[in-house]
């Protein structure tokens, strides 16, 4: 079984898995049976980073009640998550309640150690507290994140690594974290010995996402982050990755997502209060890993760019070209239809009145209770916020209606539904095609079958409606 060891780092990383995991949720197709997530964020109560922990693992409800024999073509949860790693995390040691300073020991240091540490680290660094991570100074990340090559953890998570498995990398450019911590990541993956595996992953195929500017924080005289040094910490990085990744033929493929447009947030430097509304980069930086794990292998050298038709307003199936469009239009379609009769019409799906569920047809008696369901439930609240964020940010995406009530198929932004010769219409229309499917379904268990009866059914209803 082929892998993808995605490594999300700071708050950006955990934002752009987000996306990714509802891409995945929606069937999105993927080259690859497992994604094994890994977060490197020294701030681990950042509300990004939880928020997106506790979608992987409703995920991870939903999905390890899922098989796919023969004729089961259903790509809802088909992906794999792996928790290789408790909460997919692993860890930074030794930054609670600690400086910099003290982290490297600056008390104990030589006179002349400590004037050179002086003319790298101001005072400001070395008292800067590393409980919510670096707050935009990578000459801080850069050396806390040199534990990683001899991380208990990182040993365990590459003792998985297999023959075909591949490696992606999430990253800002702008921030402490993310800055620092994809070249030292790089590093460590493509010349470190002595972890397990490791003539494997030195020799990987290895795809990189690096994230520019793209929103800005107001400004706070109390707060070490600035967005005024945004533009000038990415041109330096961009400096170092040139001569220093682009050129060393490390990364197979690497992809870079910017907008000059800058939504403004609060500015909040980690912790709970940290919680970022979805952006379209997020979304766009997700597809860039679809397009790595379907179309790159290990001989592959390149650089990436995405194409946009249009940038004037919102962001709409419209603006993408064929292939994106082909590749998103469906799954998206076919999840958020499922989605909305959860939330919406649980009522009805879950009752002696929905023919489905009867013994004689999909015997689905106890699922409306079960653990699977309350996941599934989870994951599509969660969907509908992320649709809701993602549609007010700026740029917009503007995909769906996130709320259609019970009119489901008014649902995509630009698309009127077509009419159908049929006696039934909007759920009663849904329910009908789920009747019809649920006698084709091929999978054992009562969770994979259900499943799979609405992705037959929905399959349909979007060639048929819209």
């Amino acid at each position: 079984m082929s892998k993808l060891f995605l490594f999300a780092i700071g708050g950006t990383g955990s934002r752009v898995m987000r996306s990714l995991s509802i891409l995945m949720a929606s069937g999105v197709k993927l080259d690859v049976d497992e994604i094994v997530p890994v977060f490197i964020d020294p701030d681990a109560s950042n509300a990004d980073l939880t928020r997106t922990i506790t979608l992987l693992q409703n995920y991870v409800t939903v999905s390890s009640r899922q098989s796919f024999p023969a004729g089961n073509n259903s790509r809802f949860f088909r992906t794999r998550i792996v928790e290789a790693l408790p909460s997919f995390t692993l860890r930074v040691r030794d930054t609670d309640d600690r400086t910099f300073g003290r982290f490297i020991n600056y008390a104990s240091m030589s006179r002349a150690d400590k004037a050179m540490t002086r003319m790298l680290f101001s005072d400001k660094n070395l008292s800067a507290s590393m409980e919510v991570g670096f707050k935009g100074n990578p000459n801080i990340g850069s050396v806390v994140l040199n534990q990683i090559a001899t991380s208990p953890d990182f040993a365990t998570l590459m003792s998985r690594f297999e023959t075909g498995d591949r490696i992606f990398i999430i990253s800002s450019i702008f921030g402490g974290t993310g800055a620092s911590g994809f070249p030292l990541l790089l590093k460590t993956l493509r010349s470190t010995q002595g972890f397990p595996n490791f003539g494997l992953v030195n020799t990987a195929a290895i795809g990189a996402l690096t994230v520019l500017p793209y929103f800005t924080v107001f400004r706070d005289d109390n707060s070490e982050i600035d967005s005024a040094t945004f533009i000038s910490k990415t041109r330096s990085a961009l400096a170092y990755y040139e001569n220093n990744i682009s050129r060393s033929g490390d990364v197979n493929a690497l992809y870079f997502l910017g907008d000059e447009m800058s939504k403004v947030y609060d500015n909040h430097e980690g912790g709970a209060s940290q919680q970022n509304d979805a952006h379209l980069i997020e979304f766009l930086g997700a597809t860039a890993i679809v397009d790595f794990i379907n179309r790159v292998d290990g001989s592959m050298h390149v650089s990436k760019e995405l194409g946009l038709k249009d940038l004037e307003g919102s962001v709409t199936f419209d603006s993408f070209y064929d292939d994106m469009r082909g590749e998103l239009y469906n799954p998206l379609v076919q999840f958020s239809l499922l989605a909305n009769a959860v939330l919406d019409n649980l009522n009805y799906f879950g009752s002696d009145t929905f023919d489905a569920n009867s013994s004689k047809k999909g015997n689905f008696g106890g699922i409306y209770t079960s653990r699977f369901m309350s996941g599934l439930k989870e994951v599509a609240r969660q969907y509908r916020r992320w649709l809701l964020e993602i549609r007010g940010n700026s740029r917009s995406l503007d995909l769906f209606n996130p709320e259609p009530g019970m009119r489901p198929f008014d649902l995509i932004n630009g698309v009127a539904p077509r009419r159908v010769m049929s006696l039934s219409s909007d759920y009663a229309l849904i329910a009908t095609r789920l009747n019809g499917a649920v006698s084709k379904t091929v999978s054992r268990e009562k969770e994979s079958r259900w499943l799979e009866m609405w992705w037959r059914a929905t399959e349909r209803l979007v060639a048929e409606k819209l």
